[in-house]
């Protein structure tokens, strides 16, 4: 990834920790749902969904990714920006790695700003370009988890959640709707960044602590990037397709997310239907959208035990979640921290290198 020069550079004790921490609690949740399910051994269930499934379920993840970049591209299109699909690529999986080891993913966005700014992008822009891919990521996800109870109806299929699971739905679809709307908020009405910074800045203790100067720099700053991120916002209204064709492309990035568990428990169990599969599995990820450990580790895992045995036996749990997991998450981390890895590397390289003035 282009960085135009400028240091590129990684906070190796922020991934080692998040790392360390995501995998503590993945694999003490695993643990526990192991134990208390009395769970068959992950080999024989291995051998049972068979090589093919599990090589094509990662082929579905890599496909997502390219997806994701395509959308990148074309939101980055519309702001007036060149991003390549390669590039695109990287930063779409650098940001999932980032997000993956930071709590409520909230690291990811930031860093593909960071990459789309250094891709001639304004700060604004590169913002613009990230809330509106998150705004789309989001809608897409719940409309596909609208109609999964219509698919439940068209099919005849009959699913019985207990009250504690309607009540966790309930709670996780209200988060999700105060989420996009706060996002909408941030699109419509840019201006409040602008002004709760000024506000900020203004109290009597930051006074005291920031220099005049650097405070009115800031302010200087945010002005430019609400502006740009106002104008960025006006170039995507322009040229509507480019939004329409990013909302299709979110819609395909989440049917291919979700056909990973499907094909798994459908190896699993042949008798499960697919709807039923769509359901459970687009909930999974809706409440997963609010837990605060990085990469949502221990809750990913117990929130899909927990929801899945509507559906599995309880000695399937442990190794269904273990390989969804594998395949979905700690895929993306390795490939995310071999791109992280060659960049810095390739950074360095470059800078070592005496320049043509020398």
């Amino acid at each position: 990834m282009e960085t135009n020069g400028e240091k590129f550079s990684v906070d190796v004790k922020k991934i080692i920790v998040g790392g360390l921490v995501s995998l503590a609690l993945s694999l003490s949740c695993i643990w526990l749902i192991m134990k208390f399910t009395g769970a068959e051994s992950i080999r024989m269930n291995l051998s049972t969904i068979g090589l093919s499934t599990i090589l094509f379920s990662l082929m579905l993840v890599a496909a997502s990714w390219v997806v994701d970049a395509m959308k990148l591209k074309i939101l980055s299109a519309a702001m007036g920006g060149h991003v390549g699909i390669w590039d695109a690529i990287k930063i779409t999986v650098a940001g999932s790695f980032v997000a993956g080891i930071t709590p409520f993913d909230s690291g990811g966005e930031p860093l593909k700003i960071y990459f789309l700014h250094k891709r001639d992008l304004g700060i604004g822009g590169a913002t613009a370009v990230v809330t509106l891919g998150a705004l789309l990521h989001s809608i897409a996800r719940f409309i596909l988890w609208l109609s999964a109870p219509i698919l439940l109806l068209v099919t005849g299929t009959k699913l019985g959640f207990s009250a504690a699971a309607k009540t966790t739905i309930a709670i996780g679809v209200s988060l999700y709707m105060l989420l996009m709307a706060l996002i909408i908020a941030m699109i419509v009405w840019p201006q409040w960044v602008e002004i709760v910074t000024k506000k900020l800045l203004g109290m009597k203790v930051i006074r005291k602590v920031v220099p005049e100067s650097l405070v009115n720099s800031i302010i200087e700053k945010v002005e430019t990037s609400v502006k740009e991120f106002r104008e960025g916002i006006d170039k995507v209204k322009e040229s509507g397709s480019h939004a329409v064709i990013a909302l299709v492309l979110s819609i395909a990035y989440w049917l291919l997310i979700i056909s990973v568990p499907v094909l798994i428990v459908r190896s699993m169990v042949p008798q499960v239907s697919y709807a039923e599969v769509f359901f459970v599995s687009m909930t999974v990820y809706l409440v997963m959208a609010f837990i605060p450990t990085p990469g949502s580790s221990g809750g990913a895992e117990a929130g899909s035990a927990f929801f899945f045995s509507t559906i599995l036996p309880s000695r399937l749990l442990g190794a269904f979640v273990v390989i969804w997991r594998v395949i979905t998450y700690y895929f993306t981390m390795v490939v995310g921290a071999i791109v992280i890895a060659s960049e810095t590397i390739s950074w360095s390289m470059k800078k070592s290198q005496p320049s043509e003035l020398d």
